[in-house]
């Protein structure tokens, strides 16, 4: 799902090698730093943003670019320029001139080899191609699977609350059919996130929420969120599993296991959540806790461990094997390759496919990893700042080859899900380039 909900937990923290990290520590640090910013006590928010240094063995490029001001602001422009070199070698860009604290930088040596760096990083790439657009421009489209019984495509539609089956163009053709599937009213209520395909049980798992400051719903309704199987075939709801949070909550992503297990994030409350077994009698169990904004989950290779896109913080690592609500790690990878950002994870042997819509520019990159699955070893950028792209929220794998969902207009409205002033939707889009 997009940041604009993950900024209302957004931290200055960092995607690292590291074991747990403590949620409520670093957000207090966190709010030292801001209020000492608006003090304009620039030494102690140093001194505060290298505690939180202290705890994450790796930076964020958010991090950095902090970092990056306030060695500015003290005058210690070699050291800010430096921490601007190492937010450039992640791939990354940034406008420091339009930056008032980090804009003196221009004037030092060396600066002009990073500028370059950054122009070079903005450039359009696309290493995929255009299947067709869809018909409906405020469609919305967030999650995208594949139903192999009518073997057609089905994508999510937060401004219409539903869901459609996408019918690939034929030969010729540029556009992609549109069939909305009727869902009963229940599972209309409120925006429809996460959809997965259940060959084996005939249902679509969808997860719908209530979206805090959203319109389009009773307000008395303001941060509920629901998973549900639907019968795939009616739109019958088989099974809801409404989510009991102490606080607002976002059921944005999921995955399905081979086995039929369902693995569900809150990216509001920070939990992730399954649901196994029978559909009738199975629970909605909580397996982790203490996530800054999870995203889109994935399995390892080994069906022990769950990846899980952790938006201001990397790519969490959860322990299957263990008690619920263990211990969370974070998945190693070099300084220069950034893992924050990221919505849709998607693993391909020993790769993972990220839809990165919080970074400058978004992207969408591959990550390779090391034999076991427990570092990234490199990643290859797919598609950067390309209009074709835009917005590009998830993908799924079908027959070889990753179909993302791209152009989808997350950024073309404000926290209310309200077209922005001035903007208008275009039409969304369906790439797909190979799996590997």
């Amino acid at each position: 799902m997009k940041n604009c909900l993950a900024v209302l937990v957004m931290a200055l923290v960092s995607a690292l090698p590291a074991p747990a990290v403590d949620r409520a520590q670093l957000t207090e640090l966190n709010n030292k730093a801001r209020g000492f910013a608006k003090q304009q006590d620039w030494k102690s928010m140093r001194e505060t943003l290298l505690e939180m240094g202290r705890q994450m063995p790796a930076p964020t490029p958010f991090y950095m670019l902090r970092m990056a001001s306030v060695e500015a602001l003290l005058g210690n422009r070699p050291e800010a320029l430096r921490w601007i070199q190492r937010y450039a070698a992640m791939g990354l860009t940034y406008d420091v001139g339009a930056d008032k604290d980090l804009k003196p930088l221009a004037e030092e040596k060396g600066f002009a080899e990073i500028a370059a760096a950054m122009q070079e990083h903005a450039k359009p790439l696309l290493k995929a191609e255009e299947v067709c657009t869809l018909p409906l421009p405020d469609l919305m489209p967030e999650d995208v699977t594949f139903e192999k019984s009518s073997g057609t495509f089905i994508t999510s539609s937060i401004q219409h609350h539903t869901l459609y089956r996408v019918l690939l163009p034929k030969k010729g053709e540029q556009e992609c059919g549109l069939q909305e599937i009727p869902l009963e009213a229940s599972a209309k209520r409120w925006p429809v996130m996460a959809v997965s395909a259940d060959a084996k049980r005939n249902l679509l798992w969808v997860s719908t929420s209530a979206m805090p400051g959203f319109s389009g719903f009773p307000e008395a309704d303001n941060g509920k969120a629901a998973l549900l199987a639907v019968n795939g075939s009616t739109g019958k709801v088989v099974r809801r599993f409404d989510l009991e949070a102490s606080g607002p909550a976002v059921l944005g992503d999921m995955c399905l296991a081979e086995d039929g297990s369902v693995y569900v994030t809150d990216s509001l409350g920070g939990g992730v959540y399954r649901v196994r077994g029978d559909v009738a009698t199975a629970k909605l169990e909580k397996i982790a806790d203490g996530l800054f904004s999870p995203q889109t989950p994935v399995l390892a290779g080994d069906g022990k461990r769950l990846f899980v896109a952790d938006y201001s913080m990397g790519i969490a690592v959860i322990d299957l094997t263990g008690k619920p609500g263990g211990n969370v790690e974070y998945l190693r990878h070099p300084e220069n390759v950034a893992v924050t950002g990221l919505d849709g994870l998607y693993r391909g042997g020993d790769s993972l496919l990220g839809v990165q819509n919080g970074t400058e520019p978004e992207r969408i990159v591959r990550f390779q990893l090391n034999r076991e699955q427990r570092e990234i070893t490199s990643e290859e950028v797919i598609g950067q700042a390309s209009p074709v792209v835009g917005e590009a929220t998830h993908a799924v794998a079908v027959d070889g080859m990753y179909y993302v969902s791209a152009n989808v207009g997350w950024d073309k409205v404000d926290d209310h899900g309200q077209l922005k002033s001035g903007e208008h939707f275009s039409e969304p889009r369906l790439l797909r380039f190979p799996v590997k």
